[in-house]
């Protein structure tokens, strides 16, 4: 091969290399957000439950009575 092909290969290898980090970097950045996610809907989801619990706790359910012209 020639010097100008050995290069090309050569920035071939090299820009393959970066690409395969940034690769990975990005799947583990990926990854932990995706934890992140999962805690934080998890966390919501308690949050809505203790929020509708509170609610029934503080706001009395609301009786159906008969209309005061029955």
């Amino acid at each position: 091969m020639t010097q100008d092909h050995e290069a090309r290969i050569e920035q071939l290898e090299i820009d393959l290399a970066h690409a395969n980090r940034t690769i990975d970097d990005l799947n583990t950045m990926v990854v932990e957000q995706g934890k992140q996610i999962d805690r934080l809907t998890r966390l919501v989801s308690q949050m809505t439950d203790q929020v509708e619990e509170l609610a029934e706790q503080v706001l009395p359910a609301h009786q159906i009575d008969k209309p005061p012209h029955y």
